[in-house]
């Protein structure tokens, strides 16, 4: 529905709007920064969420900014209430002639809303006599024939005039015009609404206030006061049998009491100097929270949206940027040129090829191994020679022909978590790192390799953390907020040849410098943006949907994968908010009803599970295969995440056996589709997580039995000790 809602909006605007959803009272459109704003409806059905789309839209392509912001003496005489009922008649007018498959929803879906009361009760048997014009030309205008609205000749040239209006300078004359009708025809009727109490920072707040930019429903203040003003009637008699408008009859109308009364919700503000109001439309507004989703105590799980577009440019930072930021820190200079550690790096690189090639040699039987075992056989209509003789006991004298399974072409992206905690092991994951990244290069995979911290400093911040005045890029409201979140591009298979040895040369020195906690000799080569940070797991997975799809188009993938390493779980995620919005009840710290790509994806938790939730829809909506690996740094998160991959608890040492001889035999715990991941590995910090082997050293007058296991035992450790290589390598292999 979401994504029917979001491309719905942006056709029909005929640009690239913005849909914001959030947890507001209504829908909404800013005029001037251009975003529509939809609020979490219940399922009406696609009619009413077809009419409510196009409705917006229509103020996004024809209300214009400066008229519908004008001053108020330039407004004087214009109910704005009356502007909400001509716009309404003009914009309604317009979209359905430039669309005209929306006049059929748009009636329908109207037809529904008036069945439903939102106009009022029992309009069908009302006092024609007690309706004033404007809501005469309101309920015709959108129910149209599904209600017979009486009109006198005079009154009918005001509706043509509403159905006709070309510009918003028309709008507000005939809202002056009807004005003066109603007065000279219809005083009795009249409905000016109370002057709200106002201080002397009403007019600094308003200019603050960026709801004010918006569109046709933020005619109604934002103020914070969300109280009720006045009520209104269509039947001015019942009210007067009734004796008055007081907070005891708006009671009896909340309560249903009577048919022919009409409830509204103004909030205060602009409505202070106004001179009447549209009864059906200020009913209308009050009756929309009926559209929206909420439970029974009227609450909202929150809603939000993934980054806005100048937030998103900003998190990923490109190998190039990287590398010129790296290039301002002069200890990282010094180690370019420094002669004692290329020599090195030149003798490390061999040995890390000798090593891949001991696995790539492993995955092209695999692969190969793989294809076969799915290939098949068929006859090909041609006669084979060589079995002609036996045709008169052997039908099958055909050549076969033998056809491969397909092999599909992968590719792979990892994410690294550079929280603060992987600083002891982040010597280990350079290391696999680079035998991962060698391996690929040498099969042809293509790659992409993006560290994830909290050190972006070109991102700000409006939501719960400090905002970074000088950022460059700040969340909007109702967004997922950032956390300052940083993805930078350690390496990839498209760097040219130089960027892409010194992107290797300077994993290597991570790794070699890399040997103590918090070492300064590491952390001196560092970008700004890869320093250690904290875990915005769940922020960079979002952004990862983008990535992804973008590296899937430019490489031609058919099978995507995506390996995540990390050692903790994911911050908690948190929804940008604005004081100066209105948003319905929801709870701040539990699930959340995200829009990312034109999905929703629900997010159980703001941790965990929503890490579990977003990983499945990488899977299950971008065709991608999750392998996670965590690295335990101790035996109490060893456990601990063998039970959050089993579901369920490990007791004692009976049920601790079988993961003690697995983690034994092989280095690393494997569980299938576990927490998200396709593939789940636990590991252990330290030993269990380095590429060295156990070394081939026999004595000289070692039997050949001897011999023979010290081999195995070597060639087990050469392979187990690559945990990311292997088991990547195993999992691409599967086809």
């Amino acid at each position: 529905m979401a994504n029917q809602k979001s491309t719905l909006a942006k056709l029909l605007a005929k640009e690239n709007i913005t849909v914001q959803y959030g947890n507001y009272q209504t829908a909404w459109f800013d005029i001037k920064d251009r975003i529509l704003g939809l609020p979490q409806w219940k399922d009406m059905g696609k009619d009413v969420t077809d009419l409510l789309i196009g409705h917006e839209v229509g103020h996004a392509l024809f209300t214009p900014f400066e008229g519908w912001h004008d001053s108020p003496e330039k407004l004087e005489g214009c109910p704005r209430s009356y502007i909400n009922v001509i716009e309404d008649a003009r914009i309604e007018r317009n979209i359905k002639q430039n669309y005209a498959g929306l006049i059929g929803p748009m009636s329908r879906g109207y037809k529904k809303l008036f069945d439903d009361g939102f106009f009022g009760k029992d309009l069908d048997s009302m006092d024609w006599d007690n309706v004033k014009l404007i809501d005469k030309i309101n309920l015709k205008a959108k129910i149209g024939d599904h209600i017979d609205v009486p009109f006198n000749d005079e009154e009918y040239e005001f509706f043509k005039r509403a159905m006709t209006t070309e510009t918003f300078e028309e709008v507000t004359n005939l809202c002056r015009d009807i004005l003066a009708y109603t007065k000279e025809n219809q005083e009795d009727l009249l409905t000016p609404p109370e002057a709200p109490a106002s201080s002397g920072n009403d007019q600094q707040e308003n200019d603050n206030d960026p709801t004010q930019n918006m569109g046709h429903d933020d005619m109604e203040s934002k103020g914070e006061d969300n109280s009720e003003q006045n009520g209104g009637q269509l039947n001015r008699d019942a009210e007067d049998e009734e004796g008055s408008s007081d907070a005891s009859s708006r009671s009896e109308r909340e309560s249903d009491e009577s048919s022919e009364e009409f409830e509204e919700d103004r909030e205060a503000g602009n409505t202070a100097k106004d001179e009447d109001v549209s009864l059906t439309d200020e009913n209308f507004r009050r009756a929309e929270h009926t559209l929206l989703d909420v439970n029974e105590n009227g609450d909202q799980i929150a809603v939000a949206n993934a980054f806005n577009k100048d937030v998103s440019q900003h998190i990923a930072i490109p190998y190039a940027e990287l590398k010129e930021s790296r290039m301002n820190t002069y200890e990282w200079k010094n180690y370019l040129a420094d002669s004692f550690y290329r020599a090195q790096f030149k003798a490390y690189m061999k040995e890390v090829k000798r090593n891949t090639n001991y696995a790539v040699k492993e995955f092209e039987m695999k692969k190969a191994a793989y294809r076969y075992t799915r290939a098949q056989t068929a006859r090909t209509g041609s006669v084979d020679v060589n079995r002609l003789w036996s045709y008169k006991t052997n039908d099958d004298i055909f050549s076969r022909v033998t056809k491969l399974a397909d092999a599909k072409n992968h590719g792979m992206m990892m994410l690294i978590d550079y929280s603060g905690s992987m600083n002891n092991t982040m010597s280990s994951v350079m290391d696999q790192l680079l035998h991962l990244v060698v391996f690929c290069k040498t099969v042809n995979i293509p790659f992409d390799v993006y560290g994830f911290t909290t050190t972006n400093k070109k991102l700000g911040s409006d939501g719960w953390h400090t905002e970074n005045e000088n950022a460059l890029a700040k969340s909007r409201e109702s967004e997922i907020d950032h956390q300052g979140l940083s993805l930078p591009q350690i390496i990839s298979s498209s760097l040219k040849k130089n960027d892409y040895e010194d992107a290797l040369y300077h994993i290597y020195m991570r790794k070699v410098l890399s040997t103590d906690s918090y070492s300064y000799t590491e952390r001196v080569i560092l970008s700004k943006f890869e320093d250690y940070g904290s875990t915005p797991l769940n922020e960079a997975l979002i952004k990862s949907h983008e990535l992804i799809n973008k590296f899937k188009r430019a490489n031609g993938i058919d099978k995507m994968n995506l390996v995540v390493l990390s050692d903790g779980e994911a911050n908690n995620s948190n929804v940008t908010r604005s004081h100066k919005v209105k948003y319905l009840p929801n709870e701040r710290y539990g699930e959340i009803l995200l829009h990312i790509d034109g999905r929703t994806v629900r997010l159980p938790n703001r941790s965990s599970k929503g890490t579990k939730a977003l990983l499945e829809n990488l899977r299950k909506n971008y065709g991608v295969c999750t392998l996670g690996f965590f690295i335990a740094d101790g035996s109490y998160n060893f456990w601990r995440k063998i039970e959050d991959a089993r579901g369920d608890w490990v007791y004692g040492s009976e049920e601790r056996k079988p993961y003690n001889r697995e983690f034994g035999k092989n280095k690393c715990i494997t569980f299938n589709n576990a927490i998200g991941y396709d593939e789940f590995y636990i590991v252990k910090n330290g030993r269990n997580f380095a590429t060295e082997d156990d070394g081939f050293d026999v004595a000289d007058d070692a039997s050949t039995g001897t011999i023979r296991s010290q081999f195995k035992k070597y060639s087990k450790s050469k392979k187990n000790n690559k945990s990311l290589l292997t088991n990547f390598g195993r999992a691409v292999a599967k086809g």
